[in-house]
């Protein structure tokens, strides 16, 4: 096709083409953007004291503590949260791209997931561990 000379409805309809092309991509880039919106990630500590769910940000929205939270001392805790959140963000970038893949196809899902993997592809590797080896990340101080 060629814009820029030869008979002018054959430019017209080329340009039509192009336009409805465009639009059809900013449509599924749309829905990519309101599917990603709606991705949440759960995940629980080793210990069961907490569950945590993430967004596709990595924003914590919603954090729930069973009655293991009795046995487990403050400092633990926190371990525990932060490994759920760890957790979870370690599967945004998987989430993402599976999401990715069925609104825009798995090429154009591969390019749009480098963000997530970049951002969280690490955060599995930085989970914070039990206090002691033989706490299996319990953390209990009632022994």
């Amino acid at each position: 096709m060629n814009l820029f000379g030869g008979d002018p409805a054959d430019v017209e309809r080329g340009l039509d083409e192009w336009v409805a092309g465009f639009e059809q991509n900013a449509a599924r880039y749309q829905e990519l953007q309101r599917e990603v919106d709606e991705v949440r990630i759960s995940e629980s500590s080793p210990n069961g004291a907490v569950t945590v769910t993430i967004d596709a940000s990595g924003v914590l929205v919603d954090a729930k503590f069973t009655e293991r939270v009795i046995n487990t001392s403050p400092d633990e805790l926190g371990r525990q949260l932060l490994i759920a959140v760890n957790q979870a963000k370690a599967k945004i970038a998987g989430r993402v791209r599976a999401v990715a893949g069925q609104v825009v196809g798995d090429e154009a899902g591969s390019r749009i997931t480098g963000y997530y993997e970049q951002k969280f592809g690490a955060a599995a590797e930085q989970s914070p561990r039990a206090s002691r080896p033989d706490d299996e990340g319990f953390g209990s101080v009632y022994r």
